[in-house]
């Protein structure tokens, strides 16, 4: 949890406490220092409010790690998984702005991969272990309470009663309106995984628009209109909202944790797929669409390509390199996610998603 918390309190700072101050700053016309000059490429320089950001962003997450060791069940405290909800989505956005992929051939190879293990370490395990699925136990550090819960109400301090303590690598909402109490949970994973493919196509997205503005191509733009139905992006929110009500709904029917990504996994990549395929672009998205470093040209380096250039290759299947880009555009570093895929949700303690 100590390097969890540092990890996230870092991605605090760069997604919410540094803008938030430094809009401030110009709203107060408040004239920024150097304090420190490191002379590295990690930190830079270090300002005035790069120290503010730093205190308000690392006292919260302190101020989380201390409930976190010193309370018995700290879930059932409101400050604390409301920060520890901040802290993961911040992980989130800092992994997805550093890692970005070139084609959905690495996407298919991350996604299909991720959701083979899910499937083997929750329903092939307990086959293995005697009825204990290996990923539901880790991520709730030991699992539900196994006392009778008789006993439990009466001696909470029993060892049986006690339960396990779920990983930090989650976003948690207790239930509400639920006498048995217990929270939903979901793992970093299942987010950053199905987000990269989400981040893919609104990239892509976003290339298509920018190479038709520059060339005004008139093919281009009729491409990227606005509607939603012309674009990847909201597909494919729309298709991983849909995959996690159905991951929801099988746990409630099934009574039993279930796999994020056995549900995602289908939902996001085969929108993509099947989106690509009925607009003539499933080659390109699959081997590298060539127009993505028409827009990383035209953004980074200010080239403006010819218009009937950019417009061949903004409809060309040419391929691309596929493999993942990684990049830090921030000037303080960024925190990626571990990659941590637990998700459940628990009644009683209960795991209601794991992933």
């Amino acid at each position: 949890k100590i390097m969890y918390t540092i990890g996230c309190s870092s991605a605090m700072v760069q997604v919410i406490f540094g803008p938030i101050f430094a809009k401030i700053a110009r709203k107060i016309k408040f004239k920024d220092k150097i304090v420190l000059r490191t002379e590295t490429e990690d930190l830079g320089d270090i300002t005035v409010l790069d120290i503010i950001s730093s205190v308000v962003g690392f006292g919260i997450g302190l101020s989380w790690l201390y409930i976190s060791i010193t309370v018995r069940h700290p879930d059932q405290i409101t400050y604390y998984w409301v920060v520890q909800d901040i802290m993961g989505a911040c992980m989130c956005i800092v992994f997805l702005n550093v890692i970005k992929l070139n084609s959905i051939k690495v996407a298919s190879t991350l996604l299909i991969v991720a959701f083979l293990y899910d499937i083997f370490f929750v329903f092939v395990t307990p086959l293995i272990f005697h009825g204990e699925s290996v990923m539901i136990t880790v991520a709730t550090s030991g699992g539900p309470p196994k006392g009778d819960p008789a006993l439990c109400e009466k001696y909470p301090d029993e060892r049986d009663c006690q339960g396990g303590d779920p990983l930090p690598m989650l976003l948690t909402m207790p239930r509400l309106f639920d006498y048995m109490g217990g929270a939903s949970l979901l793992g970093l994973g299942d987010i950053v995984l199905p987000g990269l493919l989400l981040s893919f196509g609104a990239r892509f997205d976003a290339a298509k628009e920018l190479v038709a503005v520059v060339t005004r191509d008139s093919h281009a733009g009729a491409t990227v209109a606005s509607s939603c139905c012309s674009t990847y992006f909201a597909p494919l929110v729309v298709a991983y909202a849909v995959g996690l009500f159905m991951a929801n709904m099988a746990v409630y029917l099934m009574r039993m944790g279930q796999p994020a990504l056995l549900y995602l996994v289908p939902c996001t990549l085969g929108t993509m797929s099947f989106l690509g395929w009925r607009r003539n672009e499933l080659s390109d998205l699959w081997d590298g669409p060539k127009i993505l470093d028409v827009a990383d040209k035209i953004t980074y380096d200010g080239d403006l390509p010819n218009t009937s250039d950019a417009s061949n290759e903004g409809r060309s299947d040419s391929a691309g390199d596929g493999d993942i880009e990684s990049e830090d555009p921030l000037s303080n570093g960024a925190a990626g996610g571990d990659g941590d895929d637990a998700a459940e949700e628990t009644a009683d303690d209960t795991p209601l998603l794991s992933s």
